[in-house]
């Protein structure tokens, strides 16, 4: 279960006991969905990246050699050479003419044999640099080191230079160079950014914390939760930012990376945000698994629970906790409702489903913008947009959003007002058994009685049924 969502619904069921009011402030903030869709999109468009290379290393030839140029960038080396090893023996031949060597000419033609001379030593080191990089590069990205921390920019760059279709050059001087699209101009090898690759030794210092808080079956609360604190500090700080972006980026504690929402904090300027906002999301994560070895500890290891399988014993053994996130989730439907209440389960199902990095999802509302620009529709011509929209998709609140092609995004049939169905939509994305969900859901009467009521209640007041609402934009 992503740990975003279990603190999300422990909220929820908090706001219910108290205060709606900070939930709603929550759920008010749309622009969550843009920033959503704006992530997905930049996943999409790293995934059309990774597909190139990867099929131009499913292309090549199991003998064939790594460093090898491009036809057409061997020709630039090529003719850089010719072109330079002409103007050195047209020196050569003129210098071998004086006899002075105090003679201007002759130290002019030195320096000019000197420095051709030089820019071949310089360009053999800069190739030989480049032919190492090119092999790491493909040797990484076929064993899935190459983190997904990094920028769309560097991972386009290393996809064009390191599969043979980007436009080598060679400057004054010996100095290798490639064709930069954007600046529309040569830019120095040296200076093109490299794409960095995922911190296995911080992720697996990470690991070994988790292990350790669920070995010692006790809460991280007090001295101990500050001395993991300080250990995630310091080990983030002398990564430097590669390791920072890395831990926010890739899938290691938690599937799917952390998923942070503020697109924002991934600029530089903001690396402090970042790096608190990355501490705080892996201490919740190694909370909740220092609560899950209390509990394993102190448990009675199900003990008269009924339950006969014994995979299914154990997987209820550690799961325990779910069904009561789950209840907590279902209390979204005692909001008013209204996109208040699908904002909020909006936030909490992203948080939910690992999938929803890539994919996420998004209100009607939200889908119905993304309509209007798929189809092309001017802002004076809405009222056609949205009944164009509803008659091409059913009553679905929300949608699974598709990057690659909005039109071919996915309704999906939730009732949130409904907190039976909510209850049964969290355990479903819970990466539970089918037969651990039977269970839970089998297990009494799990969403109370007044939950249904106030339920019910809201939907007498709007004088609606519970998916009436969604029918029409």
């Amino acid at each position: 279960m992503n740990q975003g969502l279990v603190k999300g619904a422990a909220q929820v069921g908090q706001s219910q006991i108290s205060n709606w009011a900070e939930s709603m402030q929550q759920g008010l903030n749309s622009g969550f969905q843009a920033a959503a869709i704006n992530r997905s999109k930049q996943l999409a468009k790293k995934q059309r990246i990774n597909e190139k290379v990867r099929g131009y290393i499913d292309n090549l030839n199991s003998n064939v050699d790594l460093t090898q140029l491009a036809p057409e960038n061997q020709g630039a080396i090529t003719n850089f050479l010719v072109k330079n090893r002409n103007i050195y023996t047209k020196a050569a031949t003129e210098i071998a003419k004086i006899d002075d060597a105090t003679d201007p000419r002759y130290m002019e033609l030195r320096d000019i044999m000197n420095g051709v001379q030089n820019s071949f030593k310089n360009l053999a080191g800069q190739v030989g640099t480049f032919k190492e990089d090119k092999a790491n590069y493909l040797k990484d990205f076929d064993a899935r080191r190459i983190s997904d921390g990094n920028e769309i920019g560097s991972l386009a760059g290393a996809s064009k230079i390191y599969t043979d279709q980007g436009t080598m050059g060679v400057g004054e001087g010996g100095i290798l160079n490639f064709w930069d699209e954007d600046k529309e101009e040569f830019t120095s090898y040296a200076n093109v950014q490299k794409p960095f690759l995922k911190d296995f030794t911080a992720a697996n210092s990470i690991l070994k914390l988790n292990e350790s808080v669920y070995s010692a079956g006790a809460s991280l609360i007090g001295a101990r939760q500050n001395m993991i604190r300080n250990k995630l500090k310091s080990m983030i700080s002398s990564g430097g930012r590669d390791t920072l972006l890395s831990l926010a980026s890739d899938d290691f504690l938690i599937d799917g990376g952390l998923n942070l929402e503020d697109d924002s904090l991934f600029e530089p300027a903001n690396q402090d945000l970042l790096q608190d906002a990355v501490i705080n999301s892996y201490m919740d994560a190694l909370t909740d698994t220092a609560a899950q070895g209390a509990r394993d500890k102190n448990s009675t290891s199900g003990k008269g629970n009924g339950i006969k399988s014994s995979a299914l014993q154990d997987e209820i053994k550690v799961s325990g906790h779910i069904a009561e996130d789950a209840l907590k989730f279902s209390n979204i439907s005692q909001m008013p409702p209204g996109n208040e209440r699908t904002s909020l389960a909006l936030r909490f199902i992203n948080g939910m489903d690992p999938t929803a990095k890539a994919r996420p999802y998004i209100s009607r509302e939200a889908m119905l913008v993304e309509f209007k620009k798929s189809e092309e529709y001017d802002n004076d011509e809405l009222e056609e947009a949205k009944e164009h929209f509803n008659s091409t998709y059913s009553d679905s609140p929300i949608f699974k959003y598709n990057p690659s092609d909005p039109l071919e995004s996915v309704g999906i049939h939730i009732d949130i007002n409904n907190p039976k169905a909510l209850y049964k939509f969290y355990l479903q994305n819970s990466n539970l058994s089918g037969k651990a969900i039977n269970y839970y859901l089998s297990t009494g009467d799990l969403i109370s009685k007044g939950n249904q009521k106030v339920s019910k209640d809201n939907q007498k007041s709007s004088g609606r049924g519970s998916m009436s609402k969604y029918n029409k934009i």
